[in-house]
């Protein structure tokens, strides 16, 4: 009995194991005999392209749509078993269909609307500029229409440094009172003098603390030694160094004075500006001096393919002389007051040159006339980077040096000189009432190389102060092709204001 049971229970588990390997083996069989697509439901947006393969046949397939004609078929391999459906431009629901021997089969397509593009989106307000960058580009901008209506010669090359100009007048404004004060204070903005001789103070520390160009400032008071002519407040004094880290000079006013002050003026600009005044009056007792000199390298230099003998024309177009131009694709390009432009940056980025190519049919001085402080911040902030500008630049250099006097009194200041039908000049933050003060003279000297490697340029400024008289006086792509008269500034790239500031017209 237990050996009939043994053979029974061996001959169940070899049925068992024949039937486990009949199955396994059906499976594939079956498998390959199945007759399917690769997809039979999908979405096509309009204008597009998607693949459907027939797998499970050897048989030669046919293709076709069914309902409306939303599709259209191509078909590749020698059983056509693989199919480019591809969606027209209407929107709906069709069917494709494959038939192979008896077999058919059928996928349902959806063909949905491409979508529409996104609207341009609304531009970005403006900033409002701070009151500081405010008050400083439009005195700038300011000073220039001045100098450019005003010039004789009108082929001179025009270059002023707001800093400059603006940091050597900041000195003299914390020395006046009352009405002198108000009227420049009014012509520097309307800031309040305290708080623009601190901004002005922190603009020129930020920009002498770059590594990557050099920007150096340099202040120095220089007053008479004698205590009958000037007796200088000493809150004047410290004010003045505390702000501006400013040199205090007692000197005799002597022609041995003019040449300590000229030489501190070659060393402070670097031997770019060798002197600044030629001689002192027997009533000047002060002067205030500024001197900065700036060097950057170009972020992305000029090869010397990049340079070539070409044509500097005049406003009308003809021919002046034939320069080393400097060919470029810049990708900051700006629009101010209708004239195109670009940025070119120095090394670090923290100073860059602004172009400005005059707009058709402009002379220089009409474009400047129609240009304001407001264009040039609105046109700096709208500076885009959709763009490769094909530029244009010579390679210049070149000195200008003006009295500011009359810029200073078109700006508003009139009592600071003792100009007649105004109050007296009132100075006297600087020296006691007995001793008034009035500005005899405002200096400029400025001076610009720019070639293939970068940009030197040097500006002086020095505000002469005398002894008031007692009754006052009367005084009498976009292509930027900069291949013409142009406009240019070096900028603080934070703020957008102008640190030099000046006209190109010959070369």
């Amino acid at each position: 009995m237990t050996e009939k049971n043994g053979i029974l229970r061996k001959s169940l588990i070899f049925l068992m194991i024949i039937s486990m390997l009949l199955t396994l083996l059906s499976v594939p069989a079956a498998a390959k005999s199945k007759v399917r697509l690769s997809k039979t439901k999908l979405t096509i947006t309009e204008g597009k392209s998607t693949t459907i393969k027939l797998t499970g046949t050897s048989k030669k397939a046919k293709w076709s749509v069914s309902g409306k004609k939303l599709v259209t078929i191509k078909t590749s391999g020698t059983k056509k078993h693989k199919a480019v459906i591809k969606a027209e431009d209407k929107e709906g629901t069709c069917y494709v269909k494959v038939k192979a021997g008896r077999k058919t089969l059928k996928c349902k397509i959806t063909v949905k609307p491409a979508k529409q593009p996104e609207p341009d989106p609304e531009p970005e307000p403006i900033p409002e500029p701070d009151p500081f960058t405010k008050a400083v580009t439009d005195t700038s901008v300011s000073m220039l229409k001045y100098l450019s209506a005003n010039e004789n010669d009108k082929t001179r090359n025009i270059l002023i440094s707001p800093d400059s100009i603006l940091t050597a007048m900041a000195m003299t404004e914390n020395g006046a009172e009352n009405n002198t004060l108000l009227e420049m204070e009014t012509a520097f903005g309307g800031m309040h003098v305290d708080e623009f001789s601190q901004k002005l103070s922190d603009l020129n520390k930020h920009l002498t603390e770059s590594k990557f160009v050099s920007y150096h400032i340099a202040n120095s008071i220089w007053y008479k030694d004698n205590e009958d002519d000037i007796k200088v407040k000493e809150s004047f004094i410290q004010k003045n160094k505390d702000l501006f880290d400013a040199e205090i000079c007692r000197e005799p006013f002597t022609p041995e004075t003019v040449e300590k002050m000229n030489n501190w003026v070659e060393q402070k600009t670097e031997g770019m500006i060798k002197k600044i005044i030629d001689d002192l009056s027997k009533d000047t007792v002060m002067l205030l001096i500024n001197a900065i000199a700036f060097e950057g390298e170009w972020a992305e230099q000029y090869d010397e393919h990049h340079v070539s003998e070409q044509p500097f024309k005049n406003d009308d177009g003809t021919e002046q002389k034939t320069v080393s131009m400097l060919d470029g694709i810049e990708n900051t390009y700006v629009n101010i007051g209708g004239a195109d432009g670009f940025i070119k940056y120095y090394k670090g980025g923290e100073i860059a040159f602004l172009g400005l190519e005059t707009p058709a049919g402009k002379t220089v001085d009409e474009f400047i006339q129609n240009l304001s402080g407001s264009d040039f911040v609105e046109g700096y902030y709208r500076r885009s980077h959709q763009y490769d500008v094909i530029t244009k630049m010579p390679e210049f250099t070149y000195d200008y040096d003006e009295s500011l006097v009359d810029t200073m009194k078109f700006l508003g200041i009139h009592s600071a000189f003792n100009e007649l039908g105004y109050p007296a000049a009132d100075f006297t933050g600087i020296a006691p009432p007995e001793q008034p003060l009035e500005i005899s003279d405002v200096l400029h000297k400025t001076h610009i190389e720019l070639d293939r490697n970068g940009t030197k340029a040097a500006a002086v400024t020095a505000v002469i102060m005398d002894k008031a008289a007692s009754v006052p006086k009367q005084k009498d792509k976009i292509n930027v092709n900069l291949d013409h008269p142009f406009v240019y500034a070096i900028i603080d790239t934070k703020t957008g204001i102008p640190l030099f500031i000046g006209t190109v017209k010959t070369v």
